[in-house]
């Protein structure tokens, strides 16, 4: 009986642990709607680092749809770039830190966005 219930109990909170990271990661036409009000003014609606404001940045806006750059980054570290910005991760501080203005769910939706859309890639360990 113990042993039915610990197990119960073990697979409700694998369900509740992975169910909204599921959702989460599919969600590329959301993390589009997102990338369009919050990242194409820098980094273009291409994600090519040639939104309006790039011309006023230096360093210029890294090229997101460059698959031979950003197959050598884990969705983990683009996710920490977005969430706490660029200086975090020894890169440029223009890139905003966007914690507490773009909740995590979306810039999961982000990452689904660069990686289906943008760059059309994945990681590729080195």
């Amino acid at each position: 009986m113990k042993t039915g219930i610990l197990l119960a109990t073990l697979v409700f909170s694998c369900a509740l642990f992975l169910a909204p990271h599921a959702s989460r990661a599919a969600d590329s036409a959301k993390g589009q709607e997102i990338y369009n009000v919050y990242c194409a003014t820098c980094h273009g609606l291409t994600g090519l680092g040639d939104g309006v404001a790039a011309a006023a940045l230096d360093p210029k806006p890294r090229d997101l749809s460059s698959a031979a750059i950003l197959e050598t980054y884990t969705d983990e570290y683009l996710v920490n770039v977005i969430t706490n910005g660029g200086a975090a991760v020894g890169k440029s501080p223009m890139m905003t830190a966007w914690a507490g203005i773009i909740s995590p769910e979306d810039i999961d939706n982000l990452v689904a966005h660069i990686r289906q859309n943008l760059c059309k890639c994945e990681y590729k360990k080195q």
